[in-house]
């Protein structure tokens, strides 16, 4: 009973799955809004949250049938998308009671993360919880669980350094354009390439208010399928030159076994434009960009050796806040704890009382014939105001240790053991 909260979670992460089962096991929103009011329906739970990511799906349950229900669910899913990973335990993991809300407030603040300290993982969590709140999946307990997540998220984030510092090689290659310009809004950056790397590039660009984006690609259709989705111009490869003419940022990832920068093509563009700074980044290996337009005034030049020493140096400065960010999310614990104490206090007298009330019963249908008729409204009260008084002070005794979360806990230990009462509810 100590740490007994009717609460349930399994699921299949990156920790334990490869992407490719990760992308089989994912469900959409329109699978989750399926699954989750099939659940409500069929397996008698409270609540249900369904987080499903490109590196995780994971099912939280809450209601006195949770452990029932989840083994259910899980075979429920196994049949619904047709696969056998929901029950497979070599890639599932499964966790009950407070274990399963620490687990949450770690996934919720970036501390479980492929990527430690990310924040899109949040945002992925509210999207999540609006969907099941929304169709009535949300109970009070999964409602509070998510309002618990969220503030110890924050605090995570505005007292550690956890998120802090650029950990992928596209971003490194955005805050190292910060130094160079100090403001992104009058500037114009060039991508030379078309694939996933140059699309992250932008996509963080765009974000950091760069209004001009360019794409040069070998294959002009691609370059103008993914400047579509920026409001860029694309430009075929033969086009570089035009594309170079005033730009403040080059990112170049290409799969070119040649330089496609060189300081015959980047001299007369540095010279036109007097020399202004021109930051280049060259995420492609073999590299794009020859080392020597380094030497040409005004150029900055960085490679995937300069960006990886800077991610890992922001990865190993964000290792270095878990200690702190777990002391954080214990702490929310302990005030979730508190909430669900003060929430339960209710349902635990409710079952000494219901206790006390059948024995009274029974007590009084075995005496009912040896009593005279005339007087058991009389017998009924006096019964009652005898559990009344014993039960007011059984309330006295709670709410006097509701302050000390342990002492409350020994308390309701100490009086479900006494009278045999189930801890886990009818």
């Amino acid at each position: 009973m100590t740490d007994y909260i009717p609460l349930g979670y399994f699921g299949i992460s990156h920790k334990t799955a490869s992407v490719e089962i990760r992308d089989q096991a994912a469900l959409s929103p329109d699978e989750q809004r399926f699954a989750l009011s099939q659940w409500i329906k069929t397996f008698g739970i409270d609540g249900a949250l369904i987080v499903s990511t490109c590196n995780r799906t994971e099912i939280y349950v809450s209601g006195e049938n949770y452990a029932v229900a989840l083994p259910e669910i899980r075979q429920w899913l196994n049949d619904y998308k047709q696969c056998s990973y929901f029950t497979d335990e070599q890639i599932t993991t499964t966790q009950s009671g407070y274990t399963a809300v620490n687990h949450f407030f770690n996934v919720i603040s970036g501390m479980d993360s492929q990527i430690l300290g990310e924040p899109q993982i949040t945002g992925q969590i509210k999207e999540a919880y609006n969907l099941a709140r929304d169709i009535g999946a949300a109970d009070t307990q999964i409602n509070k669980l998510y309002d618990f997540g969220m503030r110890a998220q924050k605090m995570v984030r505005t007292h550690t350094f956890l998120s802090e510092g650029a950990v992928s090689v596209s971003f490194a290659g955005v805050e190292l354009a910060r130094k160079i310009f100090n403001k992104f809004e009058n500037k114009s950056v060039l991508l030379i390439g078309a694939g996933e790397t140059a699309e992250l590039a932008a996509i963080h660009f765009k974000d950091k208010g760069i209004p001009n984006i360019r794409i040069v690609n070998r294959t002009e259709s691609r370059a103008k399928a993914l400047a579509e989705k920026f409001d860029g111009k694309a430009y075929p490869l033969s086009g570089l030159n035009e594309a170079l003419d005033d730009v403040d940022i080059v990112i170049s990832a290409t799969s070119s076994k040649e330089y496609i920068l060189t300081t015959e093509i980047l001299n007369p563009v540095c010279k036109k434009r007097n020399y202004e700074p021109i930051f280049i980044i060259d995420l492609a290996m073999p590299r794009d960009i020859d080392p020597e337009v380094e030497n040409i005034d005004g150029v900055f030049l960085y490679n995937l050796d300069n960006l990886n020493g800077i991610v890992q140096a922001n990865l190993e400065k964000r290792k270095k806040e878990i200690p702190k960010a777990q002391e954080i999310i214990d702490e929310s614990i302990a005030e979730f704890k508190k909430w669900m104490m003060s929430h339960s206090m209710a349902s635990v007298i409710g079952r000494i009382k219901k206790h006390f009330d059948s024995i009274r019963q029974k007590e009084l249908d075995r005496l009912r014939n040896k009593l005279p008729n005339n007087g058991m409204e009389e017998i009924e009260y006096l019964t009652q105001s005898i559990m009344n008084k014993v039960m007011h002070q059984h309330i006295k005794m709670l709410k006097k240790s509701s302050s000390d979360l342990e002492k409350y806990q020994e308390q309701v230990e100490l009086f479900f053991e006494l009278y045999e009462v189930d801890g886990e509810a009818d």
